[in-house]
């Protein structure tokens, strides 16, 4: 088994390409649908239902070769591939590449911490991984997530309580999910989300997420938003006409050591894993060798061989 610049695995004739697109007789294996994940061009593409369930609601370019379930298997050449939960986004996988003597994981977008609406990733025992580095540096240690949420609820009570309306900018996949989840679990104050949030609940409603909320569009939604007595979530910063003032936060892990002046509030909230929770992935599997991908990957390659693993930088 070769792992090759560009994100290419090769298993003797058999090529797949990991969240990047696909040539000739290739196969690209897809992660999840947030877009810098998605081939730009025509690619034949393995991903999860609920991944390609998503995909087909904004583009059509790709043809879906297989879809696989959490779990299941299937068979490519002389390989054998399988998707398990990365704890991104929902139907978000790793994928593991069996080709008989090696065992292959590939992490995707990776998330070892529990949220309200997704578990945490579990390592996946492997010879060589290959590992997102988002947050591959030790700058990045992240409160924990129910620090986060009991901020984010306190933040909407005073916004709420000042005559204002609470409203999130956010990814329309992943962070839009969590934040509805959690104020349904902890407020009895309606959502109001923006049209593209409302289709990609919709499909995500087909897969099992159930989670109230309001489209803006809706007459319901409508009417939520000119009482002002609601949270706003989008994944776009427009404000829909109101006689109310929108203060609007947002949530990323980059809100941890970055100032988001042009915003009224920032919080640490991340789909990925922090520094800690790669390096604990890393030691889990048991790997070999390591390919560190995205974000700090130099820097935690390094991190890592002072640690004694054998890790280097890999080009998407």
């Amino acid at each position: 088994m070769k792992v090759l610049q560009g994100l290419l695995v090769k298993i003797g004739e058999t090529g797949l390409r990991l969240d990047t697109p696909s040539r000739g007789r290739e196969l690209s294996l897809i992660s999840h649908a947030h877009r810098d994940h998605v081939p730009d061009r025509f690619s034949r593409i393995i991903s999860t239902p609920e991944t390609a369930s998503i995909l087909n609601l904004f583009q059509n370019r790709n043809r879906f070769e297989k879809l696989l379930r959490y779990g299941e298997r299937v068979r490519i050449g002389g390989a054998e591939v399988s998707a398990h939960p990365s704890g991104h986004v929902m139907g978000s996988s790793q994928f593991l590449i069996e080709d008989g003597e090696e065992r292959l994981v590939y992490t995707g977008d990776l998330n070892t911490y529990d949220s309200l609406i997704l578990e945490g990733a579990k390592p996946i025992e492997a010879d060589i991984l290959i590992i997102e580095a988002t947050y591959g540096s030790p700058r990045y240690i992240f409160p924990k997530r129910e620090e986060v949420y009991a901020r984010i609820v306190r933040w909407i009570l005073e916004t709420i309580r000042s005559g204002e309306i609470p409203a999130f900018k956010v990814y329309a996949l992943g962070k839009a999910q969590e934040i509805i989840g959690l104020v349904n679990a902890y407020l009895n104050i309606p959502v109001v989300v923006s049209w593209t949030i409302s289709r990609i609940n919709e499909r995500l409603s087909e897969h099992g997420l159930k989670l109230s909320y309001l489209p803006i569009y809706s007459p319901e939604g409508i009417e939520a938003f000119r009482s002002g007595e609601c949270v706003y979530i989008s994944n776009k910063r427009v404000n829909p006409p109101s006689k109310r003032r929108l203060r609007w936060g947002i949530a990323t892990g980059w809100a941890l050591r970055y100032r988001f002046g042009s915003y009224d509030a920032a919080f640490p909230l991340s789909g990925h894993a922090d520094y800690p929770g790669l390096v604990s992935y890393v030691e889990e599997c048991g790997a070999k060798k390591i390919y560190l991908v995205y974000g700090f990957a130099e820097e935690f390659s390094r991190h890592l061989r002072r640690r004694g693993f054998d890790a280097d930088a890999l080009r998407a």
